[in-house]
């Protein structure tokens, strides 16, 4: 089976639609979206965002969509894990000042972000994003997040440098009967393999997962700081293939 992931798409549609046009014709069998298709700033992106368009595509295409910490931001929505990371209920109705207080700098406030307007549909859709999905095939098990517990959607300015930092990952992980989790938010310059003891970066050649490997983080879609990357993953060599968006 082949599984193309594409993550980090910050209403680039642009690219979005380039890269679904090479993994149709690479071939895929299951699209997944990690998250963050909003999330747009003229502060660190120079293309026209269409969060609509790349909602609309992703409605149409997608099988699984996770919802980032830009999408819940879009939807006015607080992760389920708020309490435990002492994010009041009524968050979005506090001042930018209030949650500056309140976030000691360690939740992202999104201050230069351009909200979209979204179409109704659009908006029930993001409304209804899941933060996390377990896929199973052939008797085995995929985790996809937008980023790593305990912080799965990446609402907070943490990045984690160490398999130790993610062990709540690797536990959530065992609990699910996973054997490998999928992740984006962090827009590295192609897949970044992660194992018990290392973390390796192949940049933009296919690669072959070994059985130490337990997570890769996904380049982005988006581009800019990185060339735009989607990949595909096939369940029966094991291998993850970059295709650069050109």
């Amino acid at each position: 089976m082949r599984i193309a992931i594409i993550t980090d798409i910050h209403e680039n549609f642009q690219m979005l639609e380039k890269s679904h046009a090479m993994l149709r014709k690479h071939g895929y069998d299951m699209l997944v979206c990690l998250g963050d298709i909003t999330g747009y700033s003229p502060l660190f992106y120079s293309h026209t965002p269409d969060a609509n368009a790349c909602a609309d595509l992703l409605r149409e295409h997608a099988h699984i969509v996770i919802a980032g910490n830009h999408d819940l931001h879009t939807a006015a929505r607080l992760p389920s894990y708020h309490i435990e990371k002492n994010i009041p209920a009524h968050w979005y109705e506090m001042s930018l000042m209030e949650r500056l207080k309140h976030s000691r700098e360690k939740l992202w406030l999104y201050e230069e972000e351009v909200v979209p307007e979204l179409s109704p549909a659009n908006q029930r859709f993001f409304a209804g994003l899941r933060e996390w999905a377990v896929y199973e095939n052939g008797g085995e098990k995929y985790l996809f997040t937008h980023f790593f517990r305990p912080d799965i959607s990446g609402i907070s300015r943490w990045f984690p440098v160490t398999s130790m930092e993610i062990y709540a990952h690797f536990r959530f992980m065992k609990e699910h009967g996973c054997q490998l989790a999928f992740t984006g938010h962090a827009h590295p310059p192609g897949p970044t393999l992660i194992s018990w003891l290392k973390w390796s970066n192949f940049g933009y050649c296919q690669v072959k997962l070994r059985e130490r490997h337990k997570a890769v983080i996904c380049p982005a879609v988006v581009g800019e700081r990185h060339p735009g990357c989607c990949l595909v993953f096939d369940t029966t060599s094991q291998t993850l293939t970059p295709l650069l968006v050109s």
